[in-house]
């Protein structure tokens, strides 16, 4: 013999009851979700968003995956899965719907809501850097005529753009044209290194490398600012 059972509140009958209440009546007064603390900001000059403390190219992907992480769901949920359907609204500025389904006693339960935000617009430290002239290394590009050089600086603006995909601060940040040839300031010396090495194998030859003292950093290490010379038409 089976017994039919009724929502304590709305009336209708169903199996899925959960603590006398239908389903329905149940998300009335009881959230299956919060969306908490959920803050991304993004950067206005280089375009990279902070996660987690990190700066990475922003994505729907990346997005949708912090969205996610900042779904806090309510007590007694068993076997909760989450879904995230985002919708660019324009700049910063997005649309989303986000879908919790899971048991609570042994009834499956849905529960669908919208979740609007705005990206926090904001310069991350490596453009203000960049911004302020803040340099590492200095290339210098030096070739028998001035087309050569003009040439010169139009292959190492490409390397630095690439670099730049996993450095932010691997940019040039000043050009300096002068009689003997255009210096290049650069923000990361890591990245200035590595654009180099590729110059050399484009250019065969080697840079004459220099290094200035420029101060002493807080455990005591020297800081020193790395000048790289290239010249073209020079063989190795």
């Amino acid at each position: 013999m089976s017994f039919e059972r009724f929502c304590a509140k709305c009336g209708k009958a169903t199996d899925a009851v959960i603590n006398g209440l239908c389903s329905d009546c149940y998300l009335k007064n009881h959230s299956l979700f919060e969306v908490k603390d959920f803050d991304v900001e993004r950067c206005v000059k280089c375009g990279k968003a902070k996660v987690k403390g990190k700066w990475c190219f922003l994505s729907d992907d990346l997005l949708v995956a912090e969205l996610t992480s900042k779904v806090k769901l309510g007590r007694g949920i068993d076997q909760a899965k989450v879904f995230v359907e985002l919708i660019p609204i324009k700049d910063d500025a997005y649309s989303s719907t986000i879908t919790v389904e899971g048991f609570i006693n042994d009834v499956l339960i849905k529960a669908v809501k919208p979740f609007e935000f705005f990206l926090t617009r904001v310069s991350c430290d490596s453009c203000m850097r960049l911004v302020s002239n803040y340099r590492e290394a200095i290339i210098q590009l030096r070739a028998p005529s001035k087309d050569e050089v003009e040439a010169m600086l139009v292959v190492t603006k490409q390397l630095f753009v690439m670099e730049s995909t996993k450095d932010s601060l691997a940019a040039i940040v000043k050009i300096l044209q002068g009689k003997a040839g255009i210096d290049l300031w650069i923000g990361s010396k890591k990245g200035a290194n590595r654009v180099v090495r590729k110059l050399e194998k484009i250019y065969k030859t080697n840079a004459v490398i220099s290094k200035k003292l420029i101060g002493i950093a807080d455990g005591g290490a020297e800081k020193f600012r790395v000048t790289y010379c290239i010249k073209s038409g020079v063989s190795k």
